[in-house]
C-alpha cells in the first residue's frame, strides 16, 4: 500500500530537465569565426541582384558608395555577430531563404526600389541616375536593411518550424 507523501507515478514532470535529455550542445556556433563567416557567407550570397540591379542605376565614381554601402552592413552584422549570437543565427538561416528569392527577384527589387525612393527623398534627387557617394550609401544601407528584416522573419520562423538542434542552447536566447 502507498504512503500518504509518496508522489504521484502518473503526473507529468514539474520541469523538464534539457541537460539531462541526452542533448548536446556545442559551443562551435558561438565561436566569433564561425560567426563572422556564416555572415559572410550571409551577405555574399544575397549580393548578385541588389549589385545588379544597383550598378544599373549608379553612375561613374558613385559606385564606390555601393562598395562603402556594403562595408558598412557587414561591418554592423559583425559588430551584432559578437553581440547576440542566437538572434545572428535566426538571421543567418533566414538569408539562406532571402538569397533563394533571388530566383524570382520580386523582394529583391521592391526592397532596392523604396530604397532609392528613400534615399531621392533625403537627399532631394530628382535626375534618374545616382551619381553622388552620399545617395548610393544611403540607398545601399536602406536595401541591406531592407533585405535584413524580411531574413530575420524567415529565419525565426525556419528555426521555430525545425527547431534546428545543431544550435543547442542558442535557441533559449
Amino acid at each position: 500500500m502507498p504512503e500518504p507523501n509518496d508522489a504521484n507515478p502518473y503526473a507529468a514532470p514539474m520541469v523538464h530537465d534539457f541537460s539531462s535529455s541526452g542533448e548536446t550542445t556545442t559551443t562551435f556556433f558561438t565561436k566569433p569565426i564561425v560567426l563572422q563567416s556564416a555572415w559572410l557567407l550571409a551577405v555574399l550570397i544575397n549580393l548578385p541582384i541588389p549589385v545588379m540591379f544597383g550598378s544599373g542605376v549608379v553612375v561613374g565614381p558613385a559606385r564606390f558608395g555601393m562598395l562603402l554601402g556594403i562595408i558598412a552592413v557587414y561591418a554592423v552584422g559583425v559588430w551584432c555577430c559578437t553581440m547576440q549570437s542566437g538572434t545572428m543565427w535566426r538571421l543567418i538561416v533566414g538569408s539562406l531563404l532571402t538569397a533563394l528569392s533571388q530566383l524570382w527577384p520580386v523582394l529583391h527589387m521592391f526592397v532596392g526600389l523604396i530604397a532609392m525612393g528613400i534615399s531621392r527623398a533625403i537627399f532631394f534627387v530628382v535626375d534618374e541616375n545616382f551619381t553622388r557617394i552620399p545617395e548610393v550609401i544611403s540607398a545601399t544601407i536602406l536595401t541591406g536593411i531592407g533585405l535584413i528584416l524580411p531574413s530575420f522573419a524567415f529565419g525565426l520562423v525556419g528555426i521555430a518550424v525545425f527547431r534546428i538542434r545543431a544550435f543547442g542552447s542558442l535557441l533559449k536566447e
